[in-house]
This record gives C-alpha cells, structure tokens and sequence, in this order.
C-alpha cells in the first residue's frame, strides 16, 4: 500500500526547481515517518530522513543511504503496547519496514506510534475508522484508448466521511500505491450514489511520464479506504504538491499538514475495503 511517494524524493525535486543556484544554510536532517495501520491489517511503518535541499538531485539508489534501521518504533492500543522488528523488504520504497504479526488494526480504536532514534522522540496517534463499500466498479475508456475506472460511492450522510483509494496492478505494481487524484470527501458528495475516478497509482514524484491509466487486461487490485481528517489533510496537501511540483512556474510554498509530532511525515488509520477487477473493453 506503500504511495512510494516519499518525501525524501519530494525534497530532492525542490532542489531540482527551486533550489540549483541557492546557498542556503545548513539544517540538521529530520526524521520521516510514512506509517499506517488498518482493520484487521497489522501496522507498517517506514523511517527515512529528509535529503538537504542544497544537495544535488539524486536518484533512487542514493536516497536508499537515508533509511534508519536502527530506530525504536512502538504502537500502542491504549490497552497493548507492541515494538515493531525492522526487516528489509523490496515491496516498499524505500526498501525496509517495520512491523509486527502481534497486532492488527479494529475499526473505532485508536492507536499511538512513538519512534525513538538518536536521542529523539517522535509521536502520533490515529484512528481506524469503520469501512465503507463501493455500490460497483466500471470500466471506462477515453477517446485515444487508454483506459481507467469510476465506482459508485454511497456517502452516509449522517458522518462526516473522507475517502482515498490506492491501486495495485498485479505483474507491475509490487505494492498498493497512492491512486492519482484518488482522495475525496463527503463534502462534494450528495445523498445519491456519486461516481469516482479511479486512476493508476504514480509511483513517485520524479515519475513525471508515469501513464495514470491503464492497459487492456490489467487486473487491478482496489484499496478503497476511509480515514480520519488529519490523514485527510496531509494526503490532500501532498496531492497538491504533486501536481504543482511538476510545473516549474507554480512553486510550491506550503508545508504538508501531520499529526507527526517531532518530525514529518504521517501516521494514518485506514477503514479498508478490497476489490479486484480484470480491465476489460466496455461494450
């Protein structure tokens, strides 16, 4: 489920745009957090830390020196308290996690992560909330071929509900990554069932070319999620940081909303649901 969308890589293209002939000062690096837990699903974290903005752009092998492997991580339930193992694990970028079989994720609980490395303490907390299903899935096509999904989506109008879908075509994607443009809210939903894109995932921020549709005979595995408002907010602004970010004449100035504490990053709660369909032409 991994968006693959790091914010080390984010960074690395500020410089690329912004930064190339800039002497700024010297920051010492932060800690970043992408984590998640779901219902019945067992928690995911991954620690990196940020690339100096006055460094050169650099490629995917060189941002794999910023992983931590040696942090402390911990989620608690309120009632249980679990350390997470660290393992290398090439589904993910970067390529290592932490995680634990000792706990899965419930609808309605709420739960804290606190990251311990070299003498620093990084905090969050996240709710799973309940899941929500999608009313059916379609194929559809554009005019020049290519292909992409909408699902009916039923808001329950007596809660306040935000949604974020991730994809996975199986035989290309290693993981479920972050859906383009695949976040919504039930403030632009009315109480008829409401159609919703689904487009294939990008696999990160320096995937200017990535093609966000996809190809006749693809099965595509759906994640369709709901979370909690602050998981809301950091996926929207990183949403909108990825469509600026690839235009050099619309800078980008605002920092990404987090319930990090410490840090940046994000720790999310997700109400998941799974659906798998085979793309086919419409009739």
């Amino acid at each position: 489920m991994n968006s693959k969308n790091t914010i080390i890589l984010i960074l690395s293209l500020f410089a690329f745009w912004g930064c190339r002939n800039a002497e700024l000062p010297y920051h010492a690096p932060e800690i970043v957090v992408e984590g998640w837990i779901e219902n019945d699903g067992f928690p995911v974290v991954m620690l990196t830390t940020t690339v100096p903005v006055n460094e050169s752009v650099k490629d995917s092998a060189d941002l794999v020196g910023h992983i931590i492997r040696w942090g402390k991580v911990t989620v608690s339930d309120g009632k249980k308290e679990v350390v997470l193992a660290g393992k290398k694990d090439e589904r993910y970028f970067p390529p290592y996690i932490y995680t634990t079989s000792k706990m899965k994720g419930e609808a309605g609980q709420t739960y804290r992560l606190t990251v311990e490395y070299s003498g620093r303490t990084i905090t969050a907390s996240t709710t799973v909330p309940p899941p929500s299903q999608l009313e059916y899935i379609k194929t559809r096509k554009t005019e020049d071929g290519r292909y992409y999904l909408s699902a009916g989506l039923k808001d329950n109008r007596s809660t306040k509900d935000y949604y974020k879908v991730f994809t996975r075509v199986r035989k290309k994607d290693s993981t479920y990554v972050s859906a383009f443009l695949g976040l919504t809210d039930d403030a632009v939903l009315g109480e008829e069932i409401e159609e919703i894109p689904i487009n294939r995932g990008a696999g990160s921020l320096m995937d200017v070319k990535e093609d966000k549709y996809f190809s006749l005979n693809d099965i595509v595995d759906i994640r369709f999620c709901t979370l909690d408002q602050k998981s809301w907010e950091y996926w929207s602004d990183f949403e909108e940081i990825q469509s600026l970010s690839r235009n050099p004449f619309f800078p980008v100035t605002t920092d990404i909303r987090s319930n990090i504490e410490g840090g940046l990053g994000y720790w999310a709660g997700y109400g998941s649901t799974y659906y798998t369909i085979e793309i086919c032409s419409p009739e």
